[in-house]
């Protein structure tokens, strides 16, 4: 998880004295915003969990409920920046989106089909919806950069290639480079633990509760964030 988010912050290229949004405040959501903050960067942390939006904001980090502002969260962001808008996104959501319920209706029946069957139809049938990374695509300044660590899964799904092209907009993604970024980790991994990764799990589980656990983190229950289970 480390390695993901310092890759996607890394990724993200802000600028010194920038803004980086953070959409999504799960685990890889809020560690992203703990790197960055680290870095110097000013963060602006968007979810609409209660929990995780008080876990950032505890640690100093600004944050927008998204259920307050998702209509004018682009407006809101601009306005935080002086008009000009975020100079990076980390879109931390991905293809799990608020507001793109065919997903969830697309995992389930693929669930039930033969591995075959189910591949395909994961892969091509558009059910993303796209909804968190057209929220960074506004969000994001003229020339900033998009970082994606959310994953979409379809292929059928249209991007907004004009807006992208005229909004000279960078996207970078992809699955994390773990041995590329060891090096620029460990140092920080010592007693005084900028980060906060000692304290990052919120549960502590044995190995027969996980089936529970993924449960919990599945539907946001109990400020379940981060699962540390032990054999």
């Amino acid at each position: 998880m480390l390695p993901t988010a310092w890759q996607a912050v890394a990724y993200a290229d802000v600028p010194g004295g920038g803004t980086l949004v953070v959409l999504g405040l799960g685990p890889i959501g809020d560690m992203c915003a703990r790197i960055a903050t680290h870095r110097g960067h000013r963060v602006i942390g968007v979810d609409l969990v209660d929990e995780r939006l008080e876990r950032v904001r505890a640690r100093g980090t600004e944050v927008l409920d998204l259920r307050e502002h998702e209509k004018e969260l682009a407006e809101t962001v601009r306005e935080l920046t002086g008009g000009r808008g975020a100079d990076a996104v980390v879109d931390a959501v991905g293809m799990e989106a608020h507001g793109a319920p065919v997903a969830k209706m697309a995992q389930a029946a693929t669930g039930m089909l033969p591995d075959a069957l189910a591949r395909p139809l994961m892969q091509k049938a558009g059910i993303d919806r796209l909804h968190a990374l057209h929220l960074a695509i506004d969000v994001v300044r003229r020339g900033g950069t998009i970082s994606l660590s959310g994953v979409y899964g379809g292929m059928a799904d249209p991007m907004p290639m004009l807006t992208l092209f005229d909004k000279q907009i960078q996207l970078r993604m992809g699955q994390a480079n773990v041995h590329r970024w060891v090096d620029e980790i460990l140092p920080l991994l010592t007693d005084e633990d900028p980060l906060g990764v000692d304290g990052f799990a919120t549960h502590h589980i044995a190995l027969d509760d996980a089936p529970g656990a993924y449960e919990r983190f599945q539907k946001k229950q109990d400020g379940t964030v981060k699962v540390l289970v032990t054999p």
